[in-house]
């Protein structure tokens, strides 16, 4: 006799899991684009082999109308670190690199000085001392300061790189719209993350939803442009009574 299962009884849920990518996969650089500026390999080989950011990705948004907050002619990279710790040390020694070694003046939105995250880093473990002593625990919602989770370093623009759409520069200069002003050469913005804050932003889905939509616009205008290029040309003039050029639909 067969016994009837109990619909009472709980059944394990079997979760997704996350795929573990190797060390060659989080460390492999992203793909260069075309006319990129003479600095972004260098840098990309920075930020993954000296500063250890992993899983970086590159969205070249040169070209999209209007121009994003950050300025026209955008370049961005995105990288995640490791720690709290090893974000804003990341983020100042890159600083430091883009200052001594390309003589440039970057600013990183986020980030914590050397002494300031040292002075915080030592209140926090005294109090965590403190707690201690009394037998009680710091809870982990009390905002310390220290995790921003998220380090925006502002290049600033790079001339030697060049625009990918030069079609049409004298219209894009009278119809120009949007943010900031237009420019011959590249803006870099490097985003440094936490793992935490780079899933709770996704960063790469808003961009690339944002480029899918300046790609379909582009092409929607280029075709309207095509077709209309087409139809002047099958369409021969003919002269009126009074010597003015008709087309065959207006002369009816």
């Amino acid at each position: 006799m067969e016994i009837p299962p109990n619909p009472h009884k709980t059944q394990k849920v079997q979760t997704p899991r996350q795929e573990i990518k190797s060390i060659s996969d989080r460390q492999r650089l992203p793909e260069i684009p075309a006319d990129p500026p003479p600095l972004l390999q260098p840098m990309l080989e920075h930020i993954s082999v000296d500063l250890g950011l992993d899983d970086l990705s590159l969205l070249d948004l040169r070209g999209v109308d209007p121009p994003p907050a950050l300025g026209a002619n955008l370049m961005m990279i995105i990288g995640t670190a490791r720690s709290e710790k090893h974000l804003h040390v990341s983020a100042d020694r890159f600083c430091r690199w883009l200052r001594t070694t390309h003589r440039l003046s970057p600013y990183a939105d986020g980030l914590l000085g050397r002494g300031e995250l040292r002075l915080k880093l030592k209140r926090k473990n005294r109090r965590a001392r403190m707690l201690n002593s009394v037998g009680a625990s710091d809870s982990n919602n009390v905002d310390d300061g220290i995790r921003t989770g998220w380090v925006c370093v502002n290049i600033g623009t790079i001339e030697d790189g060049r625009v990918t759409d030069h079609e049409n520069t004298d219209e894009q200069d009278e119809d120009y719209v949007g943010f900031g002003g237009q420019s011959s050469g590249v803006k870099m913005v490097v985003q440094m993350l936490t793992e935490e804050k780079r899933e709770e932003l996704d960063l790469e889905t808003w961009w690339g939803q944002t480029l899918g939509r300046h790609t379909r616009r582009r092409d929607r205008i280029a075709r309207a442009r095509e077709q209309h290029s087409s139809e002047s040309e099958g369409l021969p003039a003919s002269t009126g009574s009074d010597g003015v050029g008709l087309t065959p639909l207006s002369a009816t």
